[in-house]
C-alpha cells in the first residue's frame, strides 16, 4: 500500500507541474462552469415558478442536487476522466504496451496516473453551491450526516469509475466504444435533476441500468435529510460489486490485448 501511495505521489506531482503551465485554461474553465451553472439554475427557476415542489423536491433541495452533480462531475474529471480517455486512445494506436511494462498493477497505473487540474473548477463550483444551498435550507450538518454524505459520494464515484472502466475495457476487442460512452454521459447529465421527475421506465433505467440515482441523488438526499433507510449501504454495495466486476473484466481484457509489440 505504501509503495502505491509513493507511486501515486509521483504521478500527481508530475501532473501538477505540467498543469501549472496552463493556468489560463483553469480560469477559462472556471468561467465556463459558472456560465453553465447559471443556465441550469435558470432552467430550474423557470420550472419552479410554476410549482412549489417537484415530486417532493423544493427549489432549494433541487439546488443541493445540482451542487452534488457539479461536485461529482469535477471529481470524476480531475481524477479519472483523462485517464479513461487516454486508455482508449493508447489501445487504438498500440502504445498501451508502455502501461503494461510499468512495474505496478495495470489497472492502477492506467486509471490514476494523471490529474486534470483544469477541471477542478467544477469542484470549486460544486463545493460553493453546496455550502450556499445547505445554509439556505438551515440544515444542520452533524458528524453522522457528514459521514453519510462522504460515503455516498465515494460510492457514487466508484459506480461511475466501474461503468467507465467496463466500457473502456471493451476497446481491447472493439477498439472504438465512443458512442456507448456518450450514452452513459448523457444519462449522467440527467442526474442534475431529481430522478423522481422522469417517467417510470426512464426512472428504472437511471436507477438499475445506469444507477444515476445512487451516484448523485443519494449523496444529495444525505445532505437534505431525505435519505431512506439503507440507501447509503445499498450504494456502497452497488459500488463495491460493480468495482469487483469491472476489475475482473479488465483482467480478461488485458489477457486478450494485442499490442504493437505482438
Amino acid at each position: 500500500m505504501r509503495r502505491y501511495g509513493a507511486i501515486l505521489y509521483v504521478y500527481y506531482r508530475t501532473s501538477l507541474q505540467t498543469e501549472m503551465e496552463y493556468r489560463a485554461d483553469f480560469f477559462g474553465r472556471l468561467l465556463a462552469s459558472f456560465l453553465d451553472l447559471l443556465t441550469t439554475i435558470g432552467a430550474l427557476a423557470i420550472t419552479f415558478s410554476y410549482t412549489d415542489t417537484l415530486q417532493g423536491w423544493s427549489f432549494s433541495q433541487a439546488m443541493v442536487l445540482l451542487a452534488v452533480y457539479y461536485l461529482m462531475d469535477g471529481l470524476i474529471e480531475v481524477f479519472i476522466g483523462q485517464n479513461m480517455r487516454q486508455i482508449a486512445a493508447q489501445v487504438r494506436d498500440g502504445t498501451f504496451d508502455f502501461v503494461l511494462m510499468k512495474p505496478a498493477n495495470s489497472q492502477f497505473t492506467a486509471s490514476l496516473r494523471m490529474l486534470n487540474i483544469s477541471r477542478a473548477a467544477r469542484i470549486i463550483v460544486g463545493i460553493g453551491l453546496t455550502v450556499h444551498t445547505v445554509f439556505s435550507l438551515s440544515v444542520e450538518i452533524g458528524p453522522v450526516t457528514a459521514v453519510r454524505f462522504a460515503v455516498a459520494l465515494a460510492a457514487g464515484m466508484s459506480i461511475v469509475y466501474s461503468i467507465w472502466l467496463f466500457l473502456v475495457t471493451l476497446t481491447f476487442w472493439f477498439v472504438r466504444v465512443d458512442n456507448i460512452e456518450q450514452i452513459v454521459w448523457q444519462a449522467f447529465e440527467a442526474g442534475r435533476y431529481p430522478v423522481e421527475i422522469f417517467p417510470r421506465h426512464l426512472r428504472g433505467f437511471l436507477t438499475y441500468v445506469i444507477p444515476i440515482a445512487f451516484i448523485i441523488t443519494v449523496p444529495a438526499q444525505a445532505l437534505v435529510g431525505r435519505l431512506g433507510p439503507g440507501s447509503v449501504l445499498t450504494a456502497v454495495m452497488i459500488g463495491s460489486a460493480l468495482f469487483a466486476l469491472a476489475s475482473a473484466f479488465w483482467r480478461v481484457g488485458i489477457r486478450n490485448y494485442t499490442g504493437a509489440s505482438a
